[in-house]
């Protein structure tokens, strides 16, 4: 495969980034929207029209080079300009989720100190208006249904006369964010990064890639999250992608038939939501069930150079009414996924894979902007994240809790021009984690293999010790669970107790099926939750999915519960992770039950 040619990577700052994006690929088309049932598309150059006059509005706001520029709105067209509008005054941008709590954004807002608020909607403004910092000078509202409103964003970039080029003085090591982590162990964290951080990473990930200007995208993932951002505004916008925005996560598989895209950037959970609907629909169809499982089988033969005459004529009819059903789902234009944010299991990525969907997954952080590692699509193996990018040196570093068993396992170490500048006002989180070498201690398990791919066991604070003594990491026993069709989330506790127990929660189009074939449409939650049958259900998956799991990794007991996990009450960050503190405190009694 032909890679992007370094030739037009010429840019040192996000500011660059675009104005070679916008001179060499303006009259292709930058960003759809949605409107009146189709995509409306401006293009590139249109995009650079409307960034010179909203750097105007902006400057005219007060905002000066060192400034910060807040931002909480989902994706979209005015998001985009946002950012790159406040890149080329040298300001620095804070992005937040709509989805956030009040008091998230009150945090925020008061470590940050922005001069400037972009938000997007009236009633995020109201929202906003009580605790609004004393430095905030304006707040500007992206979509307004009042043609009147002075600080509406669509009206101000209309109206306005003046435009401004970008500011030549930034400078690579200047910070470009400061993207708040998601806070699944306790308040956020400002990650400051700098525009040299997001263009190494961006060229580097580039340079991994047969993608240009011909590519188009659908975007659901947030870009308030450093994974959506980087992948679509720096990598896919640095070559001329056209990026049509989902109307929202309701509409993806809707939005994805109306952009087809070529290349897709996705979580685990799309993977998984998709995977899940089509075991579901086989569960009391044995036929259905055998030629799903056929096509695996087959098509790993196929993908290996390992099939024999008869397993190709086999797989050209499982590949014609299975595996083309699919990839229908993606759209027959895809050419491959990346998935990232979390882990995916290697039986989804295997599964996909067979179907001829190429799932390159990879890793990162927020504190490395962000990815790590990541398959490529030649040179991928499933179960890794891949190999390191191109100048990002991964090493292993052994911990307290490394054995003679495990002796290549450790944690995470490293060393590249993409590790964050520190975390803001947290010296001391700082120092904790880039050490005196610049090396960025990720608090990740793993080990590379002989090949150079990494491969990630789990957290390393997130590892606990069993009344035994053993060692559990509970994120590989969680992955394990998460696989399994009927459940929507599980999570793994047993620090200082005799053994692991889980706490289920299961899918809601599975509790909904079997509801309705056992008539239990009038049953409570608390009787469905001790539903005998519906627990052998679980526990009969449960015992497959943990073969070959040591005995005293394996959790002895499980709850159900119904209860939703969501960002709303607090057991789901904005980038949809398990907030495992939180729902240990909400179950605690639930727990405590388990080991009676």
């Amino acid at each position: 495969m032909n890679h992007v040619d370094l030739n037009i990577l010429t840019f040192n700052t996000l500011s660059e980034l675009i104005e070679n994006t916008i001179r060499r690929y303006g009259k292709r088309p930058a960003f759809g929207t949605k409107k009146n049932g189709h995509y409306n598309w401006i293009t590139y150059s249109d995009f650079g029209s409307r960034l010179g006059k909203l750097r105007a509005i902006f400057q005219k706001s007060g905002v000066r080079k060192g400034d910060r520029i807040a931002i909480i709105s989902n994706n979209s067209l005015e998001f985009a300009l946002s950012i790159y509008a406040a890149y080329g005054l040298g300001a620095i941008v804070v992005p937040m989720y709509e989805v956030q709590k009040v008091q998230d954004w009150e945090f925020i807002l008061s470590d940050a100190d922005p001069k400037l608020l972009v938000v997007a909607n009236p009633a995020i403004r109201e929202k906003i208006e009580p605790i609004r910092t004393p430095n905030i000078a304006r707040i500007l509202v992206m979509h307004t249904n009042d043609p009147d409103d002075p600080e509406s964003l669509e009206n101000l970039i209309r109206n306005e006369k003046d435009s401004i080029e970008p500011d030549k003085s930034v400078a690579p090591d200047d910070i470009a964010d400061i993207i708040y982590t998601s806070g699944t162990t306790g308040k956020p964290r400002g990650v400051e990064l700098t525009h040299k951080n997001f263009v190494a990473n961006t060229k580097a990930t580039l340079i991994s890639f047969d993608v240009s200007c011909k590519d188009r995208t659908l975007s659901f993932l947030p870009w308030a999250h450093a994974f959506g951002k980087l992948v679509e505004l720096h990598i896919m916008v640095g070559v001329g992608f056209a990026i049509g925005i989902a109307e929202s996560s309701k509409t993806i598989l809707e939005n994805l038939k109306e952009i087809q895209p070529t290349v897709m950037t996705a979580v685990p959970k799309i993977f998984n939501k998709i995977y899940d609907k089509v075991n579901l629909s086989a569960q009391d169809n044995p036929l259905a069930r055998r030629l799903i499982d056929q096509t695996v089988k087959i098509g790993g033969k196929v993908r290996h150079n390992e099939a024999r005459v008869s397993d190709k004529i086999q797989f050209f009819f499982l590949n014609k009414f299975v595996a083309s059903k699919i990839r229908e789902i993606f759209t027959p234009s895809l050419r491959f996924c990346i998935s990232g944010g979390a882990s995916l299991s290697p039986e989804i990525a295997t599964f996909f894979e067979s179907c001829g969907i190429t799932v390159c997954e990879g890793f990162g952080m927020t504190e490395h902007s962000p990815i790590v590692s990541v398959n490529t699509f030649e040179d991928h193996r499933i179960g890794s994240v891949g190999k390191p990018l191109p100048g990002v040196k991964v090493e292993i570093e052994r911990t307290e809790t490394s054995t003679d068993e495990d002796e290549k396992l450790g944690e995470i170490v490293i060393t590249s021009d993409c590790v964050m500048k520190g975390y803001h006002n947290a010296p001391e989180a700082t120092l904790a984690a880039i050490d005196d070498k610049g090396r960025l201690h990720t608090g990740d398990m793993g080990y590379l293999d002989q090949d150079g791919f990494l491969w990630i066991t789990g957290r390393v604070k997130e590892q606990y010790k069993l009344e035994n003594g053993k060692y559990v990491v509970p994120t590989a026993l969680e992955e394990k669970l998460n696989n399994i069709y009927m459940i929507a989330h599980a999570v793994v506790f047993g620090a200082g107790k005799p053994y692991n127990v889980a706490l289920i929660r299961p899918d809601n189009a599975f509790i909904d099926k079997f509801k309705k074939s056992h008539h239990l449409e009038n049953t409570t939650q608390a009787e469905l939750e001790n539903n005998t049958e519906l627990r052998q259900l679980v526990l009969d998956e449960m015992k497959k999915v943990f073969e070959g799991f040591r005995g005293y990794e394996k959790p002895q007991k499980f709850a159900l519960t119904l209860e939703d996990f969501t960002i709303e009450n607090g057991l789901l960050t904005p980038a949809l992770k398990l907030k495992r503190r939180e729902i240990e405190k909400r179950f605690a009694q639930t727990l405590a039950d388990l080991y009676q």
